[in-house]
């Protein structure tokens, strides 16, 4: 059953008042992490895609936080219209996890837009190459151009409101990115046989049409295309320098809409390696052509100049989450005792930005799945050594299938975390 939801707007404002002033009540209780029995700090464990037949042994592990997994195109199958039959779904899910004793963290979903957003003008990345980005929708590779067309923004924040309103405001914390599997970034550097691909060449980016969001401007050398060179580099330094503050535009977007219905902790995804100090200087340096190490493996097209997003959160309560807390593995070009941070592995990077924001921000994350038991163990030794706040593990089925790390291996780990009093934070 489709519902077509158009509440009337004092009705709603009323609505999310009261769930805003609840949040603040709870929000403190919940964005604390779990106690062991001497009072320690136990660290927060959980899980993503959890699986119902799972919850009572994954508890018994000591997990405490699943994920609840949204499809924006199965809430929202057709626009302003919701399915009655997924929310019933959703909210089931949701009364087995909270009956199981679980906190529960929100995953939106935006990385599953709905087929009916891309009819609308603008609504798709463009490359240099003309390439508009096509993905499979169900894939979670988003490909929404909500970062330089407001209507895809707005669009966004209808859904999300729904939600709010469908679900209630009483999460453990709530997932942004708004991106490739629900992290922040643009689409991938490789697309459609081509390399080096930059997605900033719709009309509204490249201002040939009016109408960017708040506090953006166009590109400032329109016509420009990555590798050509330029005197002193100067385009090249323009264009990166805009490309990623467009999309910390839209980083700092998704905070403060949120703030609109919820007002516990936001858990920000960033994926991957990551852009480290010096490094985008040196592919500016190149004409952004391509060619140096941060450039192949897509750091720079992505827009992952991570440091530049911490920097400018101002709300205390935004996690930094890393979502490759096992990535990479230690080897000859990772050394996290080195001085050289373009050394050192992704949350040790992540927790450092984060150390050094002011007020300090939490940092929590996960593993990139597909993990063995050494990788596990690595994982939680990270933990310790960059004070994570705990981990969720991917994925919930993996640790029931014989195949990769399993349930007792995590209920061992976080037991030995819970003797030892939760985080060891080497700072």
């Amino acid at each position: 059953m489709i519902r077509d939801v158009k509440p009337k707007r004092e009705v709603l404002s009323a609505l999310f008042l009261a769930a805003g002033l609840m949040a603040l009540l709870i929000g403190v209780a919940q964005s604390l992490p779990s106690k062991s029995q001497d009072g320690k700090d136990a660290g927060v464990y959980g899980v993503l895609q959890p699986q119902m037949n799972h919850l009572a042994q994954n508890y018994k592990a000591g997990v405490r936080v699943v994920t609840l997994e949204i499809g924006w195109n199965l809430y929202e199958p057709q626009q302003g219209l919701f399915s009655s039959d997924y929310l019933q779904q959703l909210k089931r899910r949701l009364a087995a996890y909270r009956a199981a004793g679980m906190q529960v963290m929100l995953e939106l979903g935006i990385q599953y837009p709905p087929a009916w957003i891309f009819q609308k003008r603008n609504s798709r990345f463009i490359n240099q190459y003309g390439d508009a980005f096509a993905a499979d929708p169900t894939g979670g590779n988003c490909g929404v151009n909500a970062v330089f067309n407001p209507a895809m923004r707005d669009l966004i924040g209808a859904y999300v409101r729904q939600v709010f309103a469908d679900l209630g405001t009483d999460f453990y914390a709530v997932r942004l990115g708004g991106g490739r599997y629900g992290e922040v970034g643009y689409p991938d550097s490789r697309y459609a046989g081509k390399s080096n691909c930059y997605w900033a060449f719709d009309p509204l980016a490249q201002g040939k049409v009016s109408g960017l969001p708040a506090g953006m401007k166009p590109c400032p050398v329109p016509g420009w295309i990555p590798g050509t060179p330029s005197p002193d580099h100067a385009a090249a330094r323009a264009f990166a320098n805009w490309y990623m503050a467009c999309l910390q535009n839209y980083h700092d977007w998704q905070i403060a809409h949120m703030r609109r219905y919820y007002h516990g902790p936001l858990a920000m995804l960033y994926p991957s390696f990551g852009i480290r100090p010096g490094q985008l200087d040196l592919a500016v340096s190149g004409d952004l052509n391509g060619g140096t190490s941060p450039e192949k493996n897509g750091e720079v097209q992505r827009g992952f100049d991570f440091a530049r997003f911490v920097a400018g959160i101002r709300d205390p309560k935004v996690i930094v989450y890393g979502t490759g807390i096992d990535f990479p593995r230690p080897g000859p070009y990772v050394d996290d005792t080195s001085d050289n941070p373009a050394l050192w592995c992704s949350i040790h990077w992540l927790s450092t930005l984060a150390a050094a924001h002011h007020p300090p921000l939490a940092v929590w994350g996960e593993n990139a799945g597909h993990n063995d038991a050494a990788d596990m163990q690595l994982c939680f030794r990270r933990v310790r050594m960059y004070g994570l706040m705990g981990m969720m593990w991917a994925f919930d089925p993996e640790l029931h299938d014989k195949h990769h790390a399993s349930i007792e291996d995590y209920a061992r780990l976080i037991a030995q975390e819970k003797l030892r009093g939760g985080k060891n934070n080497k700072r």
